[in-house]
């Protein structure tokens, strides 16, 4: 039984563990997206990104480097001011984040979906309307 419990220990240790993570490296793609800090948001991006943004027609996939100057580029014309956060879900290991992207004019929505690799979170998606 003793031992039992230990297992138990140990797993909600490593899922609270993978949380606190995933909760660390949302809040640095929070902070990059509030100060428009397109440099620092360059290495979540992951090798592969499914871009859907009002000027683009239709859902594609872009590379990293692709996928950032397309929100630097949105960002830009759209004179976004700031970014507020809406929400932060975790469900296994793809973290959803949502929120929104401000102007003087309008407020778009933005989802960004964040899946765990290797090497800690990785943005796979990215949908703004």
């Amino acid at each position: 039984m003793i031992h039992f419990r230990k297992i138990i220990l140990l797993l909600l240790f490593i899922m609270g563990s993978s949380s606190l993570m995933a909760q660390n490296e949302t809040e640095v793609v929070v902070q990059n997206l509030q100060t428009a800090n397109f440099n620092n948001l360059l290495s979540y991006w992951d090798n592969q990104v499914e871009v859907n943004m009002p000027d683009l027609a239709g859902q594609r996939q872009y590379n990293a480097s692709e996928a950032n100057e397309l929100l630097k580029s949105f960002f830009n014309k759209k004179s976004i001011l700031g970014f507020e956060k809406s929400a932060a879900r975790q469900v296994g290991t793809t973290v959803y984040l949502t929120g929104k992207l401000i102007s003087n004019t309008v407020k778009f929505n933005i989802t960004m979906l964040l899946q765990q690799n290797k090497n800690g979170f990785a943005i796979i998606s990215v949908r703004v309307n």
